[in-house]
């Protein structure tokens, strides 16, 4: 009798804790059309795929629902640095895909305008290992079903605290390193959050170093008065116009409500201000309406996308993501959906009536010790640099109120101005010059120094790269540069990353089969414990008669890396702006998704 119920008590401690899956079931073997795949001495690896992110496990009667995904791709460091660490990436929207930052500003690749896809330098994760994340759900390659697309600021924090959890179940080694979250746009709300709930747990344990917001929407009620600002700075609008005087208007209007309500992240009255202010620059070109482009004021676009239809790579990325090998190799076939930027959808659901703005949070961030870098490029509109520079004035922290009597000091990067640089009590502020809403797509050797200044990565550690060939300076401060190196080489580099080559590919091959055989192994001692005890039993029954043991189905949830989930639906082609008019229907008949997909809602 002890025999048989040690040996259901195995079984039902292997059935009640299923181990999480092996990183190397989600290792990228290939990635269609990327020439090269890798270089020699310093090669990519790159590992994606879902991992469950609902905080809430779901009931007995729910367990065979949709279970909220959220969808990842992570690269890992090429080279090394004084010392590990992990940035996430999360691009904003509400609703829009961190494949933007992948594909168009810090990752390892760019679209060549062929079909496929070019390796560049100056990726992020030339140094440092960098998870993309797909959220809040149903953004991008992730998935939910559609009447569980989250509302608030909160909720959406919770699930990447989960999916990190799960994350860090996969990826041991990347818990304790030195931590960073980063992103642009309506991430600037989404990071803060995310930042003090990692501060307010124990699991994960991973250590929070700072966080870097790029050209973010952070505080409504400094960013929308600068939209009308920065128009009649720029000299776009002129002041003793008729013009402005309708824009004056619909700011007055704003300004009521501003006055009015608490740090809401928006408002309804004032998010007319920018239309109006892009209105009275409606020009007529070769009889076509023309307008500012809002996220580069040198550029122009058709009206109404003002900007939606920007940048010119955006198409080529549709067309890449839609492939079926691709979205196979990225392990990204479980979501039916064609891929869309941005989701209106999910932005449409994310209404934040009761989040406070994540400006509130800023302050306590600081207090606590995350480091923040706020970084502008000053030719956005959108999320302008007068905005930022407006709200960073207006904070209260560590016994001051904005930068006090720090000054900005130029920044250079190889000779050529770069922008101006200002830091006070754990706050980095940026502008960064000639660039748009998207820094890294504009300037990325600009970026890519700043954000390796901002993690206080020693240069003279690094492992050769680009970094090592790249001069830099902030005020005084000169970044030292390798000499008498070949390009690529350094001191550290001997004995560094030497056949490495194939190293994380064999190591995804040998993970595979350990697991496999651990799994065996295991079900092989299961299996000698139920022998035994029918053994046992059956000696016993001659005597006693025959006993039926109860047997259970396993329910353990499945990642689906490679199965769809809901019927699979049409692939609309690419749209004429970010909410991509003409979206394919949901691919969870659940819940009411009747919000339209038009509009002209705009990604921040």
């Amino acid at each position: 009798m002890k025999l048989g119920l040690l040996a259901l008590a195995i079984v039902g401690l292997v059935k009640a804790a299923p181990a999480p899956p092996s990183a190397a079931s989600f290792y990228v073997k290939h990635i269609p059309d990327l020439n090269p795949q890798h270089t020699d001495d310093h090669p990519l690896h790159v590992y994606a795929g879902h991992l469950p992110s609902d905080p809430k496990p779901p009931s007995a009667e729910h367990s065979k629902d949709v279970q909220a995904h959220l969808y990842f791709v992570y690269t890992k460091a090429r080279r090394t640095a004084d010392r590990e660490r992990v940035i996430f990436w999360f691009n904003g929207g509400p609703g829009c895909s961190s494949f933007d930052g992948l594909m168009m500003e810090v990752g390892p690749w760019r679209v060549d305008g062929k079909g496929g896809l070019k390796l560049i330098e100056n990726g992020w994760e030339e140094y440092t290992h960098v998870v993309y994340v797909d959220q809040p759900p149903g953004t991008g390659f992730s998935y939910t079903s559609t009447d569980k697309y989250l509302h608030e600021l909160d909720e959406a924090a919770s699930h990447v605290v989960q999916f990190m959890k799960n994350f860090y179940a996969v990826f041991p080694e990347l818990e304790e390193m030195d931590t960073y979250l980063s992103g642009e746009s309506f991430a600037g709300q989404y990071i803060p959050y995310i930042a003090d709930a990692l501060l307010k747990t124990s699991s994960p344990s991973s250590p929070l170093r700072g966080i870097a917001i790029g050209n973010g929407w952070i505080d409504g009620r400094n960013q929308y008065p600068a939209y009308v600002d920065f128009a009649v700075d720029k000299g776009l609008i002129k002041r003793d116009s008729k013009e402005f005087g309708n824009i004056q208007k619909t700011m007055d209007k704003c300004w009521k409500a501003l006055n009015s309500t608490k740090s809401h992240v928006n408002i309804g009255d004032c998010e007319t201000v920018m239309n109006s202010v892009t209105d009275a620059l409606i020009t007529s070109v070769n009889g076509k309406k023309m307008c500012l482009n809002v996220y580069d004021i040198r550029l122009s676009d058709e009206y109404p996308a003002c900007g939606m239809n920007w940048p010119p790579d955006l198409k080529d990325v549709y067309t890449y993501l839609r492939r079926k090998d691709v979205t196979s190799a990225l392990h990204a076939t479980a979501k039916a959906e064609a891929w869309t930027e941005c989701r209106g959808s999910v932005g449409q659901a994310f209404y934040t009536k009761t989040s406070p703005s994540s400006v509130t949070l800023l302050p306590g961030l600081l207090e606590r010790g995350v480091r923040i870098l706020l970084f502008s490029g000053d030719q956005d509109y959108i999320c302008n640099y007068l905005g930022t520079e407006r709200l960073i004035a207006d904070l209260s922290w560590s016994g001051g109120k904005g930068m006090g009597n720090v000054t900005s000091a130029g920044w250079s990067v190889n000779g050529t101005e770069a922008g101006w640089w200002q830091e006070s009590r754990n706050l980095t502020y940026v502008k960064v010059a000639g660039a748009s809403h998207m820094v890294p797509y504009d300037v990325p050797l600009a970026a890519h120094d700043m954000i390796l200044r901002f993690m206080e990565v020693d240069f003279a550690k690094l492992s050769g790269g680009s970094a090592t060939l790249v001069s830099s300076k902030v005020g005084d401060e000169v970044k030292p540069i390798s000499a008498g190196l070949e390009p690529g080489k350094n001191a550290t580099d001997e004995g560094t990353d030497k056949g490495k080559t194939n190293t994380e590919q064999d190591k995804a091959m040998w993970e595979a089969y350990y697991n496999a055989g651990s799994a065996a192994l295991i079900l092989v001692i299961i299996l000698v414990f139920i022998g035994l005890f029918l053994f046992w039993r059956s000696r016993r029954s001659a005597k006693l008669g025959r006993v039926n043991l109860p047997t259970e189905q396993d329910q353990e949830e499945r990642i689906p890396l490679s199965t769809n989930v809901g019927a699979a639906v049409s692939r609309d082609d690419f749209g004429q702006d970010r909410d991509r008019r003409g979206e394919s229907e949901p691919i969870f008949d659940v819940g009411d998704d009747s919000g339209s997909e038009d509009g002209d809602k705009r990604r921040r």
